[in-house]
């Protein structure tokens, strides 16, 4: 009987101990997730501020894009488009991408496209700036013409992005950004896209 209840008491300290560390583990694992997404939401309000910005910008230009998520989703506005605050039930940790998308029918414009993203490479999450646009069509033979876009990458960084990485970011959204609305303004797009075909590296291709 004796040896039972001394097997009985080896289990119970040894389940203990396992039982310790998984609470151990638990209390670190939700201290790491409120941690990024703390850290997610605080970037993605400065990310998804600058995209209406440029909006803004193009808009007086009657230049109409679209973005996402969409303005009515994370925007209050007191007189639209200029005056307006983050409506604060708006989950911010949950924006894995912003994107803008030009509108404009002339000029085979439609499609060009700025892309925030957040994606997993080598386990770590990174943070990418992307611009996007059709290079051309291609006839396939069971689905017919599609459109070819380019994914072009502008910046890369890991998570959480650092001030310098996000002054490094601005720097590149400021030149990009200075180029397309000068291609507008021109009516020239063969100025944005040589401008990202010289000074960044094709990522992927896609059909659409």
């Amino acid at each position: 009987m004796a040896s039972k209840k001394k097997a009985n008491t080896e289990a119970g300290d040894w389940f203990d101990e396992l039982d310790a560390e998984l609470e151990e583990k638990t209390v670190e694992v939700i201290k790491d997730l409120g941690e990024k997404e703390t850290k997610l939401a605080e970037l993605n309000r400065e990310f998804i501020k600058d995209f209406w910005r440029i909006w803004i910008r193009f808009e007086k230009l009657n230049v109409h894009f679209n973005i996402r998520p969409d303005k009515s989703s994370f925007a209050q506005f007191k007189k639209f488009p200029d005056e307006w605050d983050f409506k604060e039930d708006f989950n911010f940790s949950k924006v894995d991408s912003i994107e803008l998308m030009d509108k404009t029918q002339i000029d085979e414009r439609t499609g060009d496209t700025l892309v925030l993203e957040y994606y997993t490479e080598n386990d770590e999450i990174k943070v990418g700036l992307f611009f996007e646009f059709c290079e051309g069509e291609t006839y396939y033979k069971y689905s017919g013409w599609k459109r070819i876009f380019a994914r072009y990458q502008l910046f890369k960084s890991d998570f959480p992005v650092s001030s310098k990485q996000l002054d490094a970011y601005h720097s590149i959204l400021k030149d990009c950004v200075k180029v397309w609305y000068e291609s507008h303004l021109k009516r020239d797009r063969s100025l944005l896209i040589d401008y990202i075909k010289d000074n960044y590296e094709k990522v992927e291709e896609y059909p659409e």
